[in-house]
């Protein structure tokens, strides 16, 4: 994802900076007496710098040079600690010559700025890894771009973050608030769409036999295989054991599966397919599952193949 500044501009002035000794390099950096390497897109002037123990806000990306170009390790954006792509990252003494510390500290709130450091000093040094990882070298380089959009106290920052965790607790318990009171509306829309007529059983389960086997009922306890392809309501297929070619096995009414299927389940003849229609409280309820969401209805073409025992 491209890395989003709020502001990326070419800067008219680096006057702020004349007291650092800088000798520039062919691609726009100058260099700092402790090697730090940086280039700034955007100075505000007017803007205050941080000190020791405050918390920049910034968006952030970073990558690893390469003879081939320059690899995204990492992009605030696309894994922000907060909404808008945001993470916080603390202002502290440089612990090595060439730190990035150095280079936050010569931010000022509302610049934006690129920096390329070792990666040797940054991964084993500032994140205490006990090696490298695999595909990165010694004598690698890594480059930094970090647009500052705010500055604030370790207690400003806490504080912020709490009101940034209500909010945004708020804002999922609305939305899922919005997809329970949406979900019996979707379902009927969907039954409608595919024309299906059935009544919904007292839990809420819609079972739409397809095919009718001659075999018996599983009853609780028996263990059963099945095959199976899950989908949500706008056609996204989340899982299929027809895909793998593997049929699933699971003992009937012991909770080993989501409700709707423990009842749906208990319905078919062996040799039977049929469409069962789940609704959230016999699926993955508020929480959902992976590219499940909360509150969300589930759509399972089912096959009982056998029960085995």
């Amino acid at each position: 994802m491209k890395f989003r500044f709020s502001s990326f501009k070419a800067a008219s002035s680096l006057t702020c900076l004349a007291l650092i000794l800088i000798a520039c390099s062919g691609d726009g950096f100058k260099t700092s007496d402790s090697g730090l390497k940086y280039k700034f897109h955007r100075i505000d002037e007017d803007g205050r710098k941080p000190v020791k123990g405050e918390l920049l806000w910034v968006h952030m990306s970073a990558h690893l040079r390469t003879d081939k170009g320059d690899s995204l390790l990492f992009d605030s954006e696309s894994m922000p600690d907060y909404e808008g792509g945001i993470k916080f990252i603390g202002v502290s003494e440089p612990e090595y010559k060439g730190d990035i510390m150095e280079g936050l500290a010569m931010m000022h709130l509302g610049d934006s700025a690129s920096f390329i450091i070792s990666a040797d000093s940054f991964l084993l040094v500032s994140n205490r890894l006990d090696q490298l990882p695999p595909g990165i070298k010694p004598g690698m380089e890594m480059i930094f771009h970090i647009g500052v959009a705010d500055i604030q106290s370790e207690k400003a920052t806490m504080q912020k973050i709490n009101d940034l965790q209500a909010k945004m607790a708020i804002e999922r318990n609305a939305d899922k608030q919005k997809r329970m009171d949406e979900e019996p509306q979707a379902i009927q829309e969907y039954m409608d769409k595919k024309g299906f007529k059935a009544d919904p059983t007292s839990t809420g389960l819609y079972y739409i036999e397809t095919a009718k086997g001659k075999g018996p009922k599983p009853t609780v306890g028996q263990r059963v295989k099945v095959h199976y392809t899950g989908y949500l309501l706008n056609g996204r297929k989340f899982d299929s054991s027809f895909d793998r070619d593997a049929p699933f096995e699971f003992n009937l009414g012991k909770g080993e599966v989501i409700g709707g299927w423990d009842e749906g389940i208990a319905l078919m003849n062996v040799g039977t397919s049929a469409t069962l229609i789940v609704p959230s409280q016999l699926g993955y309820g508020s929480s959902g599952s992976g590219i499940i969401p909360p509150f969300a209805p589930l759509v399972f073409e089912v096959q009982l193949i056998e029960i085995l025992k």
